[in-house]
């Protein structure tokens, strides 16, 4: 078995992570790397959602808005159950996965968390907006 630093480079340590944490990891990352592209979508139609808003759009559009987003939303949650027995082997193991496994996945899952409050701080805003609007037109008809 090949050698090879470890983290700090104070010792060796066996050469790669073991098979079923690689199988594991592999899986998981690839699971929140989807996750994150279709939140990304969902980003970019909840800002389609606000532009529509802002600018008068027809009720047709935002519906369409929000039937594709719900559309992603069901599909990362499919997803999600899909991977539920390889997130549960994972917790149950992660006393003995290594420290560069564990980083690993926490930056694949921090960057699904950034997506999703990048997403919530947009619906507020549009949220605001929405408000806004609504103040105006009932200004408007009193």
């Amino acid at each position: 078995m090949a050698l090879q630093p470890s983290m700090r480079g104070e010792a060796l340590t066996p050469a790669g992570p073991p098979a079923d944490e690689r199988r594991i990891l592999d899986a998981l990352v690839d699971l929140y790397e989807e996750e994150r592209r279709l939140y990304l979508r969902v980003l970019d139609l909840t800002h389609q959602q606000g532009e529509i808003v802002r600018t008068g759009g027809a009720f047709g559009e935002v519906t369409a808005v929000l039937e594709e987003k719900k559309s992603c939303l069901s599909t990362i949650s499919a997803l999600d159950r899909t991977e539920q027995e390889r997130k549960m082997a994972w917790q149950r193991g992660r006393d003995r996965w290594s420290a560069a496994g564990r980083k690993r996945l926490h930056a694949s899952l921090s960057a699904v968390a950034s997506v999703i409050e990048d997403i919530m701080a947009c619906e507020e805003r549009n949220d605001l907006d929405l408000i806004a609007r609504t103040d105006h037109c009932s200004c408007a008809i009193a």
